[in-house]
């Protein structure tokens, strides 16, 4: 049964790739809401390294969908919908990078108002808004892409 599995091979690796941005990004949303209530360090820090992991792994699936793009040329439901798919995809990841950006800018706004710990209530708002930004934008992605592999005409 094992010598099976070596018969078969995947021949693109975006249909895996994808759902790791897709968690990440949502597991993002979850720990940067806790950081705009708790403004905590080791909130901002998991929230730093979760949208820099869904970022990376965006690039990655935008990268890996070129590949799967060529592959199915000529799948009616693939040429309706991959132009906006691959539109969506570049938003998010474009949006997660800004939340990565406004995070660092977050930590230096922070450390320059000595007044209080923390970061500063309007940095920890604008991060979150990104990530939730991101987040629905990696929804619809997914959901296109969803629609594109087993979607039907109803």
């Amino acid at each position: 049964m094992l010598e099976a599995l070596t018969d078969f091979t995947i021949p693109v690796l975006h249909p895996i790739v994808v759902h790791f941005p897709v968690a990440l990004g949502l597991s993002a949303l979850l720990s940067a809401g806790v950081w705009l209530v708790r403004n905590q360090d080791a909130w901002w820090k998991s929230t730093l390294l979760l949208i820099g992991l869904a970022f990376l792994g965006g690039v990655l699936a935008l990268r890996t969908g070129e590949a799967m793009e060529e592959q199915s040329e000529g799948v009616a439901m693939v040429d309706r919908f991959v132009h906006l798919h691959e539109e969506l995809a570049e938003w998010s990841v474009w949006i997660l990078g800004a939340a990565f950006l406004a995070m660092l800018v977050a930590l230096w706004m922070g450390r320059r108002d000595v007044s209080s710990a923390g970061t500063p209530l309007r940095w920890r708002a604008v991060v979150f808004l990104a990530v939730l930004t991101a987040a629905i934008l990696l929804g619809l992605t997914g959901h296109v892409g969803g629609i594109m592999t087993w979607g039907v005409p109803v």
